[in-house]
């Protein structure tokens, strides 16, 4: 059993998040590094992914991100300060989520010839 209790959030988060590359702005991928900079700064731990936040998937990345932020307790201002920007960091990928979702959505409705009307 898992020393952590299980972040239901944090799973419904992972699990809607698309299992392939999501096309983040550059200034997205920015602010996700900043906050596992944070992390990897403040409490000592390797944080930062071996490959580039632009190749993982999105369903990877929220698990790294939502998994470390289930993991860590702050003890200090400066940890609360990046526990925080983890936290930012979690939103700002969950709302490229929602973007691919309702784009890919869209085109399958665009492409669907069963949602033509006659």
């Amino acid at each position: 059993m898992s020393e952590f209790p299980t972040d239901l959030a944090g799973e419904r988060l992972v699990r809607k998040a698309p299992n392939h590359i999501l096309a983040l702005d550059q200034g997205d991928q920015d602010y996700i590094r900043a906050g596992l900079e944070a992390v990897q700064a403040n409490f000592g731990i390797a944080a930062l992914p071996d490959m580039p936040i632009a190749l993982m998937p999105g369903r990877t990345l929220m698990r790294l991100l939502v998994d470390l932020r289930a993991q860590l307790r702050p003890r200090n201002p400066d940890q609360r300060e990046a526990w925080g920007k983890l936290a930012g960091a979690i939103l700002v990928l969950d709302t490229a989520c929602d973007f691919a979702i309702q784009h890919s959505e869209a085109e399958r409705r665009r492409t669907d010839p069963g949602d033509l009307e006659e």
